[in-house]
């Protein structure tokens, strides 16, 4: 089959195609204990197929429903205490956000000089945050979106991966899904159901709020909880919201986004351990100085999506609401702080004439 033949199929069997290979790879490494499973299995079998031309895409109120049953399914595994207590060291966190700001600019410049590309192409590549929204940015600039995208989807596959095989090997097999408690009536499902629909509204109608499809049910989902209002994520209501966060991000790997990468990416692959490495080292100091255990501190400081980390947070057990405050704080801060920062930077680096 030619490299674009998966394109030219009927959209009804691209997506039979998508569905059954992403949830059977997902169930199987699921069955074989491996970390953030349900997420890994999708987004390995979209980037395969979109290499291989596949034309369908999943719209955005399927990505953002998605987001909204992750976010469901963090809320539900928040604790009060760990988090009040969180909040209380505000200024370690605040530090450790500023480092990962900081290591990703790092990175962005090590990148540029290793592979030629534009430096301000190379920062937006490299900080952490919304994909999207730094893409669009880059756009905005003039500055090559396709690169940036190129960027920003490579660093995200490599954190996934490498916080898996990390899990792996600290942790060991991963825990199985706990969110459907045996006993909970059928009627548990309908906050989260309704949660779902809150966070498509917000991705749709504010979309100001950075990651509301996720942080708007987190944070609705775990006052419900605080109150006595149960609900229930089931293991094939997960299984499903993941595949959508999954697919959605292997599928953007397209052949042309390949073709434009292809001569910079072994630079960029290793430009990408390096800011894995760095992260890694702060997450060690991190719990050093927090008492956390080691694998909650480097999920909590590695520049990946929240979705993602949560999934494999759960799946290694990790402390959730510790990773939470600091992955939702670096978020504020990158949209609020990232491009003034890295406008800043690159005109000293300008001036200096470096």
């Amino acid at each position: 089959m030619l490299l674009s033949d998966l394109g030219r199929l009927p959209h009804a069997l691209q997506w039979g195609l998508l569905v059954v290979g992403g949830v059977a790879l997902g169930l199987g490494m699921e069955f074989l204990h491996v970390p953030a499973a349900l997420l890994l299995g999708p987004l390995i079998w979209a980037a395969i197929l979109g290499m291989r031309g596949m034309a369908i895409r999943v719209t955005a109120p399927t990505y953002q429903f998605g987001q909204a049953i992750a976010g469901a399914l963090i809320g539900l595994n928040i604790n009060p205490q760990i988090l009040a207590m969180t909040t209380q060291m505000w200024p370690v966190v605040l530090l450790f956000v500023i480092l990962t700001l900081v290591f990703a600019c790092a990175a962005g410049l090590v990148a540029t000089r290793l592979t030629g590309l534009d430096r301000e192409v190379a920062m937006w590549g490299f900080m952490p945050g919304m994909a999207g929204t730094m893409i669009a940015l880059a756009h905005d600039r003039g500055l090559d979106s396709r690169m940036v995208a190129f960027i920003q989807i490579l660093r995200l596959l490599m954190v996934i991966a490498a916080m898996v095989a990390f899990g792996a090997v600290l942790v060991g097999p991963a825990l199985p899904h706990a969110a459907a408690e045996p006993g909970q009536p059928a009627l548990a499902i309908v906050p989260t159901l309704l949660l779902g629909a809150l966070g498509v509204a917000t991705g749709k109608w504010l979309k100001r709020i950075p990651a509301g499809a996720s942080l708007v049910p987190i944070l609705v989902g775990g006052v419900l909880c605080l109150n006595g209002i149960a609900y229930t994520v089931p293991h094939w209501l997960v299984t499903a919201a993941f595949f959508f966060l999954g697919a959605q991000t292997g599928l953007r790997f397209t052949p042309e986004i390949v073709r434009v990468g292809a001569k910079a990416l072994p630079m960029l692959v290793l430009t990408v351990v390096l800011l894995l490495v760095l992260c890694g080292v702060s997450g060690v100091v991190l719990s050093l100085v927090s008492g956390s255990d080691l694998m909650s501190s480097v999920l909590a400081t590695v520049p990946g999506s929240i979705d993602s980390i949560a999934l494999v947070a759960l799946s290694t057990g990790s402390d959730m609401s510790f990773i939470m405050v600091l992955q939702t704080t670096r978020l504020f801060a990158v949209i609020v702080f990232g491009p003034p920062i890295a406008r800043t930077l690159l005109q000293l680096l300008k001036l200096a004439r470096i």
